[in-house]
Protein backbone atom coordinates (compact mmCIF):
# COMPACT_ATOMS: atom_id res chain seq x y z
CA UNK A 1 0.00 0.00 0.00
CA UNK A 2 1.39 3.35 -0.72
CA UNK A 3 0.01 6.82 1.33
CA UNK A 4 -0.67 9.76 -0.13
CA UNK A 5 -0.90 13.15 0.86
CA UNK A 6 -0.65 16.56 -0.03
CA UNK A 7 -3.08 17.74 -2.73
CA UNK A 8 -6.94 16.69 -3.35
CA UNK A 9 -8.38 14.72 -6.35
CA UNK A 10 -11.82 16.29 -5.05
CA UNK A 11 -13.25 19.33 -4.21
CA UNK A 12 -16.65 19.65 -1.83
CA UNK A 13 -19.83 21.66 -3.25
CA UNK A 14 -18.66 24.61 -0.85
CA UNK A 15 -15.66 25.24 -3.45
CA UNK A 16 -15.43 28.14 -4.68
CA UNK A 17 -17.17 30.15 -2.72
CA UNK A 18 -16.26 29.49 0.89
CA UNK A 19 -13.67 26.84 0.03
CA UNK A 20 -10.80 28.21 -1.52
CA UNK A 21 -9.20 25.90 -3.94
CA UNK A 22 -7.82 25.42 -7.36
CA UNK A 23 -9.82 22.51 -9.42
CA UNK A 24 -6.65 22.31 -11.57
CA UNK A 25 -4.71 21.08 -8.64
CA UNK A 26 -7.12 17.71 -8.73
CA UNK A 27 -5.25 16.77 -11.94
CA UNK A 28 -2.22 16.51 -10.56
CA UNK A 29 -3.73 15.19 -7.19
CA UNK A 30 -5.15 12.65 -8.64
CA UNK A 31 -1.63 11.28 -10.77
CA UNK A 32 -0.88 9.00 -7.72
CA UNK A 33 -4.43 6.95 -7.79
CA UNK A 34 -4.40 6.45 -11.97
CA UNK A 35 -0.83 5.65 -11.53
CA UNK A 36 -1.04 2.95 -8.40
CA UNK A 37 -3.82 0.33 -7.47
CA UNK A 38 -3.39 0.81 -3.92
CA UNK A 39 -2.57 4.33 -3.16
CA UNK A 40 -4.87 5.92 -0.40
CA UNK A 41 -5.32 9.59 0.38
CA UNK A 42 -4.75 10.89 3.89
CA UNK A 43 -7.47 13.46 3.79
CA UNK A 44 -9.98 10.76 2.62
CA UNK A 45 -10.01 8.02 6.18
CA UNK A 46 -10.58 5.56 4.00
CA UNK A 47 -7.59 4.26 4.22
CA UNK A 48 -7.41 0.08 5.71
CA UNK A 49 -8.15 0.05 9.45
CA UNK A 50 -8.77 3.43 9.79
CA UNK A 51 -11.05 4.05 13.04
CA UNK A 52 -11.82 7.58 14.06
CA UNK A 53 -8.82 9.40 15.61
CA UNK A 54 -6.41 7.24 13.99
CA UNK A 55 -3.51 9.28 12.24
CA UNK A 56 -2.33 9.25 8.58
CA UNK A 57 1.60 8.91 9.97
CA UNK A 58 0.92 5.50 12.05
CA UNK A 59 -1.36 4.30 8.61
CA UNK A 60 1.95 4.70 6.46
CA UNK A 61 4.42 3.59 8.90
CA UNK A 62 2.99 0.33 10.01
CA UNK A 63 1.20 -0.66 6.76
CA UNK A 64 2.64 1.35 3.96
CA UNK A 65 5.45 0.74 1.27
CA UNK A 66 5.91 4.50 0.90
CA UNK A 67 4.07 7.99 1.12
CA UNK A 68 3.61 10.13 -2.29
CA UNK A 69 3.55 13.80 -1.53
CA UNK A 70 1.80 15.79 -4.46
CA UNK A 71 3.29 19.06 -4.53
CA UNK A 72 3.06 22.35 -6.35
CA UNK A 73 4.21 26.00 -5.71
CA UNK A 74 6.21 24.55 -2.58
CA UNK A 75 8.96 27.37 -3.01
CA UNK A 76 8.80 30.56 -3.90
CA UNK A 77 11.79 32.90 -4.43
CA UNK A 78 12.38 36.35 -3.64
CA UNK A 79 9.23 35.98 -0.82
CA UNK A 80 10.27 36.69 3.07
CA UNK A 81 7.29 36.68 4.44
CA UNK A 82 5.62 35.16 7.45
CA UNK A 83 2.97 32.62 5.97
CA UNK A 84 5.42 31.30 3.71
CA UNK A 85 8.00 30.76 6.25
CA UNK A 86 5.61 28.96 8.59
CA UNK A 87 4.94 26.78 5.55
CA UNK A 88 8.02 25.79 4.73
CA UNK A 89 7.97 25.10 9.01
CA UNK A 90 5.12 22.68 8.43
CA UNK A 91 7.04 21.11 5.50
CA UNK A 92 9.94 19.86 7.61
CA UNK A 93 7.52 18.59 10.43
CA UNK A 94 5.70 16.66 8.00
CA UNK A 95 8.93 14.94 6.67
CA UNK A 96 10.48 14.55 9.97
CA UNK A 97 7.17 12.55 11.09
CA UNK A 98 7.79 9.81 8.28
CA UNK A 99 9.44 6.59 8.51
CA UNK A 100 8.74 4.63 5.16
CA UNK A 101 10.65 5.82 1.67
CA UNK A 102 8.79 9.62 1.04
CA UNK A 103 8.48 10.93 -2.40
CA UNK A 104 7.71 13.84 -4.17
CA UNK A 105 5.69 14.45 -6.59
CA UNK A 106 5.69 17.63 -9.21
CA UNK A 107 7.43 19.89 -6.78
CA UNK A 108 8.30 23.45 -8.15
CA UNK A 109 9.96 26.55 -8.05
CA UNK A 110 7.62 30.02 -8.18
CA UNK A 111 10.09 32.85 -9.47
CA UNK A 112 10.14 36.06 -11.47
CA UNK A 113 13.98 35.06 -12.36
CA UNK A 114 15.23 32.61 -14.00
CA UNK A 115 18.84 33.61 -12.93
CA UNK A 116 19.77 31.54 -10.12
CA UNK A 117 22.05 34.60 -9.20
CA UNK A 118 19.07 36.62 -8.51
CA UNK A 119 17.19 34.38 -6.77
CA UNK A 120 17.21 34.21 -2.59
CA UNK A 121 15.51 32.34 -0.11
CA UNK A 122 14.15 32.51 3.85
CA UNK A 123 16.36 30.51 5.60
CA UNK A 124 13.17 28.43 6.81
CA UNK A 125 13.39 27.23 2.80
CA UNK A 126 16.59 26.29 2.66
CA UNK A 127 16.00 24.10 5.96
CA UNK A 128 13.22 22.67 3.65
CA UNK A 129 15.34 21.93 1.06
CA UNK A 130 17.87 20.16 3.34
CA UNK A 131 15.31 18.26 5.16
CA UNK A 132 14.25 17.11 1.61
CA UNK A 133 17.99 15.90 0.59
CA UNK A 134 17.60 13.92 3.70
CA UNK A 135 14.35 12.54 3.79
CA UNK A 136 13.00 12.20 0.24
CA UNK A 137 14.06 9.05 -1.67
CA UNK A 138 13.29 10.86 -4.87
CA UNK A 139 11.88 13.64 -6.09
CA UNK A 140 9.86 14.67 -9.12
CA UNK A 141 10.68 18.59 -10.00
CA UNK A 142 8.91 19.91 -13.07
CA UNK A 143 11.83 21.64 -14.98
CA UNK A 144 15.61 22.36 -14.69
CA UNK A 145 15.58 25.71 -13.23
CA UNK A 146 13.78 23.92 -10.19
CA UNK A 147 16.22 20.93 -10.25
CA UNK A 148 19.10 23.55 -10.24
CA UNK A 149 17.70 25.44 -7.41
CA UNK A 150 17.10 22.06 -4.98
CA UNK A 151 20.86 21.97 -5.99
CA UNK A 152 22.66 24.69 -4.99
CA UNK A 153 20.51 25.90 -1.82
CA UNK A 154 19.43 22.43 -0.13
CA UNK A 155 22.41 20.01 -1.50
CA UNK A 156 19.53 17.63 -3.15
CA UNK A 157 20.77 14.94 -5.52
CA UNK A 158 18.01 12.64 -5.63
CA UNK A 159 15.65 15.12 -8.16
CA UNK A 160 15.04 14.09 -11.66
CA UNK A 161 13.12 16.74 -14.17
CA UNK A 162 9.50 15.12 -14.68
CA UNK A 163 7.22 17.68 -16.03
CA UNK A 164 3.95 17.64 -13.93
CA UNK A 165 3.33 14.06 -13.04
CA UNK A 166 -0.56 13.90 -14.20
CA UNK A 167 1.29 13.82 -17.39
CA UNK A 168 1.52 10.36 -17.54
CA UNK A 169 -0.93 9.50 -15.93
CA UNK A 170 -3.79 8.34 -18.77
CA UNK A 171 -0.95 6.88 -21.30
CA UNK A 172 -4.05 5.41 -23.27
CA UNK A 173 -5.24 9.31 -24.44
CA UNK A 174 -1.62 9.85 -26.06
CA UNK A 175 -3.10 7.70 -29.36
CA UNK A 176 -6.63 9.89 -28.85
CA UNK A 177 -5.27 12.72 -29.03
CA UNK A 178 -2.76 12.66 -31.92
CA UNK A 179 -6.36 11.39 -33.94
CA UNK A 180 -7.93 14.45 -32.72
CA UNK A 181 -5.04 16.25 -33.18
CA UNK A 182 -4.45 15.34 -36.79
CA UNK A 183 -8.48 16.47 -37.16
CA UNK A 184 -8.66 19.53 -35.50
CA UNK A 185 -6.08 21.03 -38.16
CA UNK A 186 -8.73 20.68 -41.04
CA UNK A 187 -11.90 21.36 -38.72
CA UNK A 188 -13.59 24.29 -39.94
CA UNK A 189 -16.05 24.67 -37.11
CA UNK A 190 -13.67 23.62 -33.61
CA UNK A 191 -15.65 23.67 -30.33
CA UNK A 192 -13.45 25.55 -28.44
CA UNK A 193 -12.67 26.20 -24.72
CA UNK A 194 -11.01 29.15 -23.17
CA UNK A 195 -9.22 29.66 -19.56
CA UNK A 196 -7.45 32.64 -17.89
CA UNK A 197 -5.14 34.01 -14.93
CA UNK A 198 -5.06 37.30 -14.71
CA UNK A 199 -8.80 38.40 -15.94
CA UNK A 200 -7.64 41.98 -15.74
CA UNK A 201 -5.33 42.24 -18.39
CA UNK A 202 -5.35 43.33 -22.24
CA UNK A 203 -4.16 39.88 -23.46
CA UNK A 204 -6.40 37.59 -21.52
CA UNK A 205 -9.55 39.67 -22.11
CA UNK A 206 -8.59 40.05 -26.44
CA UNK A 207 -8.62 35.98 -25.84
CA UNK A 208 -11.69 35.83 -23.79
CA UNK A 209 -13.40 38.51 -26.40
CA UNK A 210 -12.79 36.07 -29.17
CA UNK A 211 -13.67 32.95 -27.29
CA UNK A 212 -17.29 34.67 -26.96
CA UNK A 213 -17.20 35.36 -30.18
CA UNK A 214 -16.95 31.80 -31.22
CA UNK A 215 -19.66 30.77 -28.52
CA UNK A 216 -16.52 28.75 -26.88
CA UNK A 217 -16.54 27.49 -23.50
CA UNK A 218 -14.82 29.55 -20.50
CA UNK A 219 -13.21 27.24 -18.23
CA UNK A 220 -13.32 28.61 -14.33
CA UNK A 221 -10.88 26.94 -12.03
CA UNK A 222 -10.78 29.05 -9.08
CA UNK A 223 -11.67 32.43 -9.26
CA UNK A 224 -14.78 33.25 -7.36
CA UNK A 225 -15.91 36.48 -8.17
CA UNK A 226 -16.29 34.67 -11.65
CA UNK A 227 -18.24 31.91 -10.25
CA UNK A 228 -20.00 34.42 -7.78
CA UNK A 229 -21.47 36.22 -10.86
CA UNK A 230 -22.24 33.09 -12.62
CA UNK A 231 -24.47 31.75 -9.58
CA UNK A 232 -26.02 35.19 -9.53
CA UNK A 233 -27.10 35.55 -13.45
CA UNK A 234 -28.49 31.12 -13.16
CA UNK A 235 -30.48 32.15 -9.64
CA UNK A 236 -31.28 36.10 -9.50
CA UNK A 237 -30.21 37.98 -12.57
CA UNK A 238 -31.48 41.07 -11.90
CA UNK A 239 -28.90 41.58 -8.80
CA UNK A 240 -26.48 39.94 -11.57
CA UNK A 241 -23.14 41.89 -11.52
CA UNK A 242 -19.68 41.38 -13.37
CA UNK A 243 -16.71 41.44 -11.80
CA UNK A 244 -14.86 44.26 -11.78
CA UNK A 245 -12.10 42.85 -14.01
CA UNK A 246 -14.47 42.64 -16.91
CA UNK A 247 -15.24 46.33 -16.85
CA UNK A 248 -13.19 46.99 -19.55
CA UNK A 249 -14.89 44.91 -22.06
CA UNK A 250 -18.53 46.31 -20.83
CA UNK A 251 -17.23 50.06 -20.65
CA UNK A 252 -17.32 53.31 -22.17
CA UNK A 253 -19.36 54.68 -25.46
CA UNK A 254 -18.42 51.28 -27.57
CA UNK A 255 -18.03 48.25 -25.59
CA UNK A 256 -16.98 45.33 -26.79
CA UNK A 257 -19.83 43.50 -24.98
CA UNK A 258 -23.23 44.42 -24.51
CA UNK A 259 -23.92 43.56 -20.47
CA UNK A 260 -26.73 41.93 -22.07
CA UNK A 261 -24.47 39.82 -24.26
CA UNK A 262 -22.19 39.02 -22.03
CA UNK A 263 -24.33 37.88 -19.28
CA UNK A 264 -26.35 35.89 -21.11
CA UNK A 265 -22.89 34.04 -22.41
CA UNK A 266 -21.46 33.79 -18.83
CA UNK A 267 -24.86 31.79 -17.67
CA UNK A 268 -24.29 29.53 -20.85
CA UNK A 269 -20.99 28.63 -21.21
CA UNK A 270 -18.86 29.14 -17.64
CA UNK A 271 -17.87 25.72 -16.40
CA UNK A 272 -16.40 24.64 -13.24
CA UNK A 273 -15.39 20.98 -12.03
CA UNK A 274 -15.64 19.57 -8.49
CA UNK A 275 -14.09 16.01 -10.28
CA UNK A 276 -12.46 14.77 -12.85
CA UNK A 277 -14.49 11.99 -14.47
CA UNK A 278 -17.09 14.81 -15.72
CA UNK A 279 -14.58 16.82 -16.36
CA UNK A 280 -12.85 14.57 -18.63
CA UNK A 281 -16.45 13.41 -20.20
CA UNK A 282 -17.13 16.84 -21.00
CA UNK A 283 -13.99 17.27 -22.36
CA UNK A 284 -14.19 14.36 -24.79
CA UNK A 285 -17.98 15.29 -25.97
CA UNK A 286 -18.22 18.89 -26.13
CA UNK A 287 -14.20 20.41 -26.89
CA UNK A 288 -11.86 19.91 -30.02
CA UNK A 289 -9.48 22.57 -29.28
CA UNK A 290 -8.56 24.03 -25.54
CA UNK A 291 -6.01 27.11 -25.04
CA UNK A 292 -5.50 29.43 -22.18
CA UNK A 293 -2.87 30.36 -19.42
CA UNK A 294 -3.89 27.86 -16.45
CA UNK A 295 -1.48 24.84 -17.25
CA UNK A 296 -3.88 21.87 -15.74
CA UNK A 297 -7.31 23.26 -17.44
CA UNK A 298 -4.91 22.42 -21.02
CA UNK A 299 -3.86 19.22 -18.98
CA UNK A 300 -7.64 17.88 -18.41
CA UNK A 301 -7.79 18.48 -22.20
CA UNK A 302 -4.98 16.44 -23.42
CA UNK A 303 -5.27 13.46 -20.83
CA UNK A 304 -9.03 13.56 -22.55
CA UNK A 305 -7.56 13.31 -25.76
CA UNK A 306 -8.31 17.15 -26.81
CA UNK A 307 -5.22 19.29 -28.30
CA UNK A 308 -4.43 22.06 -26.29
CA UNK A 309 -2.42 25.32 -26.56
CA UNK A 310 -0.37 26.59 -23.40
CA UNK A 311 -0.51 30.55 -23.14
CA UNK A 312 2.64 30.56 -20.86
CA UNK A 313 2.24 33.96 -19.01
CA UNK A 314 5.45 33.19 -16.02
CA UNK A 315 7.95 31.11 -15.65
CA UNK A 316 6.36 27.74 -13.94
CA UNK A 317 3.97 27.58 -17.13
CA UNK A 318 7.11 27.91 -19.43
CA UNK A 319 9.02 25.31 -17.42
CA UNK A 320 6.57 22.94 -17.52
CA UNK A 321 5.79 23.54 -20.86
CA UNK A 322 9.51 23.35 -22.14
CA UNK A 323 9.72 20.21 -19.85
CA UNK A 324 7.41 18.25 -21.49
CA UNK A 325 7.51 19.60 -24.77
CA UNK A 326 3.98 20.72 -24.64
CA UNK A 327 2.86 23.13 -27.48
CA UNK A 328 3.12 26.69 -26.12
CA UNK A 329 2.90 30.35 -26.99
CA UNK A 330 3.45 33.64 -25.01
CA UNK A 331 0.42 35.39 -24.09
CA UNK A 332 1.56 38.73 -25.54
CA UNK A 333 1.39 37.12 -28.84
CA UNK A 334 -1.14 35.07 -29.15
CA UNK A 335 -3.33 37.80 -27.75
CA UNK A 336 -2.98 39.11 -31.20
CA UNK A 337 -3.66 35.76 -33.34
CA UNK A 338 -7.70 34.40 -34.30
CA UNK A 339 -8.33 31.62 -32.98
CA UNK A 340 -7.46 29.21 -36.11
CA UNK A 341 -4.41 31.04 -36.28
CA UNK A 342 -3.53 29.88 -32.39
CA UNK A 343 -4.62 26.23 -33.19
CA UNK A 344 -2.55 26.28 -36.69
CA UNK A 345 0.64 27.54 -34.47
CA UNK A 346 -0.38 24.60 -31.98
CA UNK A 347 2.03 21.66 -33.06
CA UNK A 348 2.61 18.37 -31.20
CA UNK A 349 4.69 16.60 -33.20
CA UNK A 350 7.88 17.46 -31.37
CA UNK A 351 5.66 15.88 -28.32
CA UNK A 352 4.53 12.74 -30.10
CA UNK A 353 8.50 12.52 -31.03
CA UNK A 354 9.36 13.05 -27.63
CA UNK A 355 6.98 10.70 -25.61
CA UNK A 356 9.37 7.54 -25.22
CA UNK A 357 12.04 9.69 -23.68
CA UNK A 358 9.65 11.42 -21.63
CA UNK A 359 8.04 8.28 -20.12
CA UNK A 360 11.72 7.05 -20.00
CA UNK A 361 12.25 9.58 -17.95
CA UNK A 362 9.80 9.52 -15.41
CA UNK A 363 10.39 6.11 -14.98
CA UNK A 364 14.07 6.47 -14.04
CA UNK A 365 12.15 8.65 -11.20
CA UNK A 366 9.80 5.70 -10.63
CA UNK A 367 12.96 3.86 -10.05
CA UNK A 368 14.61 5.58 -7.95
CA UNK A 369 11.79 5.67 -5.63
CA UNK A 370 11.17 1.86 -5.67
CA UNK A 371 7.64 2.52 -7.63
CA UNK A 372 6.24 0.42 -10.46
CA UNK A 373 7.06 1.70 -13.69
CA UNK A 374 4.20 2.65 -16.34
CA UNK A 375 4.27 1.40 -19.72
CA UNK A 376 4.88 4.22 -22.52
CA UNK A 377 1.75 4.54 -25.22
CA UNK A 378 2.46 2.80 -29.06
CA UNK A 379 0.99 5.30 -31.06
CA UNK A 380 -0.04 4.23 -34.54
Amino acid sequence: MIGVTGILNSLPETFPLSTYENSGNMIHGDAPFRLFDDAYLAINRDWPGYKPGAKFKDFVNDKCSHVIITCANVFRANDFGDNIRKRYVKLVEMLEGYEKPVILFGLGVQSKEQDLSKVSFPPEAVAAMKAIASKARAVSVRGKFTLEVLRKFGGVENAFVTGCPSFFSHPESFQQLKNNYKQLKSNSYPRISFSGTHHETHEEQAMLAKTIDANGFFIEPHDRANYKFYSEITNNPSLASAPEHFSALLSGHNPRFTREVFNDYFSRRLRLFRDIKPWVEFNREFVDFTFGTRFHVNMASILSGKPALWITHDSRTAELAESLSLPSIDVREAATLSIDQLIQATNYDPLFGKLDELFTQFNLFLAAAGLPKVSAPKLK
